[in-house]
């Protein structure tokens, strides 16, 4: 007899894989700390225009006016305009006298706007006037004691005369610029503390045309002019 067929063993399947578990992931890193802002730094101010000076001499020679009087240059002027404009000067109270038929100070330099008074040091009448264009006045006759004024407005010379006393002459220089000086004796001067830049230097005296000369500061080299005398040191109006 032939034996039964055995039956086959079931195939059993092999068990899934045990998945391994993953390492744990690390801890995020703290996020850093924003870095404070780094502060800009300060604008360098702007550059100041340092202060600066000019000097030289101004000489005054004999032209066809009559010979030089020692120490006349001390009647002179100089005075300084900046290219980009002077800051405008402080009127002030100033005074010319009538004494000894004439005027003490025969020569006053003033910042535009100031007042000038005129008053009268002699026991005689006079009459204080200008006829300059833009400058006129007069304060008629007035006596021993008595005081006029007057406001000078319009830079420029304003030649002020007395009609009692027809040789009496005070040159009146009425100036837009803070930047001027009188020269000594022997014409030297000194200009301090002017701005930086170009502008024009004028050297002026009563007995001669002014000059101009073109600067620009800082300058190294003294700056000198020679004026020639074409009026007299003393003019009958």
């Amino acid at each position: 007899m032939e034996a039964p067929p055995v039956a086959p063993e079931p195939v059993r399947e092999a068990p899934p894989p045990v998945a391994e578990k993953a390492p744990p992931l690390p801890a995020p890193a703290p996020k850093p700390k924003p870095l404070p802002p780094v502060a800009k730094p300060a604008s360098a101010p702007a550059a100041v225009a340092s202060a600066n000076s000019l000097s030289g001499r101004l000489e005054l020679v004999a032209g066809s006016a009559g010979a030089i009087r020692p120490g006349e240059m001390a009647d002179g002027l100089v005075y300084f305009l900046p290219k980009a404009g002077a800051p405008k000067p402080k009127p002030g109270s100033f005074t010319i006298d009538t004494r000894s038929k004439g005027f003490s100070p025969a020569l006053l330099v003033v910042p535009q706007g100031s007042t000038v008074r005129f008053p009268n040091r002699d026991t005689i009448l006079h009459n204080v006037f200008s006829r300059t264009p833009g400058s006129t006045f007069d304060f008629g006759h007035y006596g021993p004691g008595e005081s006029k004024q007057h406001v000078f407005n319009k830079p420029g010379l304003v030649i002020v005369n007395c009609n009692v006393h027809h040789n009496m002459r005070a040159d009146v220089v009425v100036l837009a610029t803070p930047y001027y000086t009188r020269p000594d004796r022997s014409g030297r001067y000194t200009l301090t503390g002017l701005p930086v830049g170009p502008g024009t230097l004028v050297f002026w005296h009563p007995r001669a045309q002014a000059q101009s000369v073109a600067v620009a500061l800082p300058a190294a080299a003294a700056v000198t002019r020679k004026l020639t005398a074409t009026r007299p040191s003393r003019q009958e109006h």
